[in-house]
This record gives structure tokens, C-alpha cells and sequence, in this order.
């Protein structure tokens, strides 16, 4: 039952505040998709598609946009390279601290 209600909460409120941070930050990606992933909080495809996890309901909405626009980086920068950071800290210049952050979180219930 919790998952079910995260999920269609996540589908209404993700892949709304990704297209709003998308074109903040001027990124393009293709299609988002809402899943149940296991040890990821999202992911980015070489076609631009964006796989978020639906547990991101349960984090600081501060967090939530963290993952979000580190997803939309990837986009551009398809790994963790030092252009990847420095693109993320562009965006948003408090990543690091929001990086360390989400090490108190897990994709698990």
C-alpha cells in the first residue's frame, strides 16, 4: 500500500518539477519514468530518458531537486567526471552540501 500511494504521488509530482527545473536550467532530456528501483534515487539513459525512483516522495524537497537536476547534468555529461561536477555546482551551487545530504537516505522502506 505505501508504495502504491508514493508511486502515484511520484508520477503527479516528478516528472512536473523536472520539465519546471528543465527549463530553469536549460537542460532537454527525453521521456522520465517513475520506478520502484532498488539502490538507485535515478538515472539517465544515452537517449536522455530519466528513470526516477518513486522514493524520492519521502526526502526534503531540497533533495528531491538535487537528484532531479543531477539527472538533467547527465544529460549533458553522461558520467561523474570533473565537467559533471563543476556543470552540477553551475546549477546549483550548493550540491556538494546537498550531496552529503542524501547519504543519511536509501532507496529502501
Amino acid at each position: 500500500g505505501i508504495t502504491e500511494a508514493l508511486r502515484m504521488e511520484a508520477k503527479l509530482y516528478l516528472p512536473q518539477r523536472l520539465n519546471e527545473l528543465a527549463i530553469l536550467h536549460r537542460f532537454v532530456y527525453n521521456g522520465v519514468f517513475i520506478k520502484n528501483l532498488k539502490s538507485k534515487w535515478g538515472s539517465c539513459s544515452h537517449q536522455n530518458n530519466i528513470n526516477l525512483n518513486l522514493h524520492l516522495m519521502r526526502l526534503p524537497e531540497k533533495l528531491i531537486d538535487y537528484v532531479l537536476v543531477h539527472e538533467l547534468v547527465h544529460t549533458v555529461v553522461k558520467n561523474h567526471s570533473a565537467d559533471f561536477w563543476n556543470l552540477l555546482q553551475a546549477k546549483m551551487p550548493d550540491a556538494k552540501a546537498r550531496h552529503l545530504e542524501m547519504k543519511k537516505y536509501n532507496t529502501n522502506l
